[in-house]
């Protein structure tokens, strides 16, 4: 039973190593999220606040995909370019582009065929898109908003390499800062 004492010894150490690591946070519950997501307004002008929330999607750089006013439900997206002087053609699609009648080595040769690589070797990340869905209802004499925003990240090709919801709290404590200023600044007659 030699055996015993090394391997106690290593799961004593193990253990400690363990301790010794900072506590890993859980993620945030659906509540949680869902609390930070939602914000009332003072105001019963559901339309002041649609308004207010359409500057802000637009002073971020969104594009605002659809609006039932009715509803109080706007759809948004955004599109950043995560990998800059890589334009998805030519020799920015991993290859080297000649002049030689289109021949394409190492990238996506003519009809998208791969000339000298695997499609996987060629694939990068390209574009994050942040897509946003607002809901906005009347709350007695008061105005109730609930935004989500995801994040997806879509590859050289346009296939799509990783999908999140944002559950950050600041991201949504900062867009409901900025959709206070833009509501003071319609109240104002300002924006």
């Amino acid at each position: 039973m030699r055996t015993a004492g090394p391997l106690l010894a290593a799961a004593a150490a193990l253990a400690l190593v363990a301790g010794c690591l900072p506590p890993t946070k859980p993620p945030p519950t659906q509540l949680e999220v869902r609390e930070y997501q939602t914000r009332t307004f003072d105001t019963a002008d559901t339309a002041l606040v649609l308004k207010a929330m359409f500057n802000v999607l637009q002073d971020d750089g969104y594009v605002v995909k659809n609006a039932v006013v009715d509803l109080g439900l706007i759809t948004a997206q955004k599109e950043s370019d995560v990998a800059p002087g890589r334009s998805g053609s030519g020799a920015d699609a991993g290859g080297i582009f000649g002049g030689f009648g289109g021949i394409i080595i190492g990238g996506r040769g003519p009809g998208g065929v791969v000339v000298g690589g695997s499609p996987q070797e060629n694939s990068f990340p390209k574009t994050e898109v942040r897509d946003f869905t607002g809901n906005v209802s009347s709350f007695g004499k008061q105005t109730k908003v609930r935004v989500s925003f995801q994040r997806k990240v879509l590859d050289n090709r346009g296939q799509v390499v990783e999908v999140e919801p944002i559950t950050d709290l600041e991201f949504y404590q900062s867009f409901f800062s900025r959709m206070d200023k833009s509501l003071f600044l319609q109240k104002e007659n300002l924006g």
